[in-house]
């Protein structure tokens, strides 16, 4: 019950996203040269099928892991829920230089998920940035 939660409430987030465009660029630097001074390492979206932040499409994707969460009709990357509404720490380690976060898919228990936060750092590769739309306010997330 908890998956057809997410998918019904994360449906109607969808249609206050917008989504970034990709940079032409994107994949064309050096992976031997770390990132220039002053700029983000965005890392890898993790691959295993389970692990926090694979891609999924829905929430059977993510076991040991409870939800997929992710926008209508596009990928998005399995995840657990945070301790509280505003503590990730039992939230795995980010890929890469993104701060986790935790957000609210409007479950019926009140509990937040793990996320990241793209404000202020890029995507790990192979995932977007994502303007949603919540209570709280519009928070940019990687999916």
């Amino acid at each position: 019950m908890g998956a057809r939660v997410v998918t019904v409430l994360l449906l109607a987030l969808a249609a206050c996203s917008s989504r970034a465009l990709p940079d032409d660029d994107v994949g064309d630097e050096d992976p031997t040269v770390g990132p220039p001074q002053g700029e983000h390492e965005p890392g890898d979206q993790p691959s295993a099928p389970g692990e926090m932040y694979s891609p999924c499409e829905i929430s059977a994707q993510c076991p040991p892991l409870e939800f997929c969460v992710f926008p209508q009709d596009e990928s998005g990357y399995c995840t657990s829920a945070c301790v509280a509404p505003t503590d990730p720490s039992n939230c795995a380690e980010p890929p890469g230089d993104q701060p986790s976060t935790c957000f609210d898919i409007g479950l019926q228990d009140g509990r937040w998920v793990c996320a990241l936060d793209c404000e202020d750092a890029p995507c790990p590769r192979g995932m977007r940035c994502e303007a949603v739309a919540t209570g709280a306010g519009e928070r940019s997330i990687c999916f």
